[in-house]
């Protein structure tokens, strides 16, 4: 193959490869139908990158101290303007000037599901019994799974958008780097919205 075709070839792959790394992210979507997003072309960040308080200081409550810090803190922002730099957009630092503002939310929780075991075996009675697989819920895990809010805030109306998350599980509270990205590029993959707001299944 000669080098140009290759460079020719090397955004397909590239793309290709970030669909195959988006495919395991469950995302979920939601906007403002009345925003015309062609008119969208620089964003910037409605609030300031997080600094690091005095310990002395009265923590916020509520706030996760693994997800809520300055490590996780500019690896979202650092992947969510990679991402969207690659699609076009335009970073600004002033958020007045931007098109569009961004924020973000990181929070986790216990989920609890049920393990199914499938036993397969014979069913029935008589002279014609039947064959199948069952299912015996065999007990329960419970994991923690962390969640990623992104949301798109429109300067003029000061009101969200469009919105997308999507969960991650996540090890003592403690989300992968790689795996932060994985799930921003997923999110920023579904803007701007080109159809209903996508939610969750059940």
């Amino acid at each position: 193959m000669r080098p140009h075709s290759r460079a020719l070839l090397l955004p397909f792959f590239v793309a290709a490869a970030l669909s195959l790394a988006c495919a395991g992210v469950r995302v979920s979507t939601d906007f403002d139908p009345g925003i015309d997003f062609a008119r969208y072309q620089s964003f910037a960040w409605l609030d300031p990158p997080l600094r690091e308080t005095s310990q002395s200081e009265t923590p916020t409550p509520g706030l996760d101290p693994l997800l809520h810090n300055s490590l996780v803190d500019q690896r979202v922002r650092s992947a969510v303007e990679q991402a969207l730099v690659q699609r076009g957009y335009r970073k600004v630092d002033a958020p007045d000037a931007a098109d569009f503002q961004l924020r973000y939310s990181v929070f986790s929780q216990d989920v609890t599901q049920d393990d199914p075991v499938y036993v397969s075996g014979g069913y029935g009675w008589g002279r014609y019994p039947y064959y199948g697989t069952g299912v015996v819920y065999g007990g329960t895990t419970t994991y923690q799974q962390g969640t990623l809010i992104l949301d798109v805030i429109d300067p003029r109306t000061e009101r969200i958008a469009w919105r997308g998350w999507a969960p991650s599980r996540t090890k003592d509270g403690y989300i992968d780097p790689q795996r932060l990205v994985t799930t921003v590029d997923a999110i920023v993959a579904k803007f701007p919205p080109t159809k209903g707001p996508v939610y969750p299944e059940e």
